[in-house]
C-alpha cells in the first residue's frame, strides 16, 4: 500500500530530477560547485542530529515519519548518500553515464516503490518481484531513450542496478545503484 509518506518521499525523490536536468546545461565545474556545499550541509545536519540532542529532537519532531524512513534513524539520510553518490559518478564518469546513472537512480527507484508498494505482491529480499520488474523495465527504457549510449552495456547496467536495488545489501541504494550502473557501463565499453 501506498502511503502520504512514500508519496513525501517520491515528490522528494523526483525533485533531485534538478541536478541531471542541471548537469545538462552546465558544466561539470559548476554543478559540482552547487552539489559540494549541499553535500557538506546535509552531512553536516546528519552528524548533528546523531551528536547533539537538540537537532536531533528537532529532527525526530520534523523529519523523521514525514519524509525520512525508520531505517534511517541510525545511519545518514538518504539525501546525504545521494548527494555524495552523485558528486562521485559526475566527477569519475563520463556525462553520458553519470547522467542516466543519476536518472536509474531517480527514476527507476520511483517506479519500483510505487510499484511494488502499490500493486507488488510476490516478496523477494524483503521488496517485490512487481517493483524490481518496474525498475527493471524503467531502466532499460532510460538506457535506451538516452542517445550515445551503448545499449549493450547500458542493458547489463541496468540488470546490474535493478539486482543491486534487489539484494539485501547493506550500502545505501542512494551510493550502490549509481556506482554499480556506472562502472558496468564505464568498464564494460561506455
Amino acid at each position: 500500500m501506498i502511503t502520504g509518506v512514500e508519496i513525501r518521499r517520491k515528490i522528494v525523490h523526483l525533485a533531485t530530477l534538478s541536478i541531471p536536468i542541471g548537469y545538462a546545461m552546465l558544466t561539470k565545474e559548476t554543478v559540482i560547485a552547487i552539489l559540494l556545499p549541499l553535500f557538506l550541509g546535509f552531512l553536516m545536519v546528519d552528524l548533528l542530529r546523531h551528536y547533539h540532542s537538540g537537532m536531533a529532537s528537532l529532527f525526530q519532531k520534523y523529519f523523521l515519519g514525514t519524509v525520512l524512513r525508520e531505517e534511517e534513524r541510525n545511519t545518514f539520510m538518504g539525501a546525504t548518500y545521494f548527494l555524495f553518490s552523485s558528486i562521485v559518478v559526475i566527477l569519475f564518469f563520463p556525462k553520458s553515464i553519470a547522467m542516466v546513472s543519476l536518472l536509474i537512480l531517480i527514476l527507476s527507484d520511483t517506479a519500483a516503490a510505487l510499484v511494488g508498494k502499490g500493486i507488488g505482491k510476490i516478496r523477494i529480499f524483503g521488496k517485490t518481484l512487481e517493483g524490481s520488474l518496474a525498475f527493471f523495465f524503467s531502466s532499460l527504457l532510460i538506457v535506451w531513450l538516452y542517445p550515445d549510449l551503448n545499449r549493450f552495456w547500458g542493458s547489463l547496467a541496468a540488470l546490474g542496478a535493478t539486482l543491486i536495488e534487489l539484494l539485501p545489501i547493506r550500502v545505501d541504494d542512494n551510493v550502490s545503484i549509481p556506482l554499480i550502473a556506472a562502472c558496468i557501463m564505464f568498464f564494460g565499453g561506455g
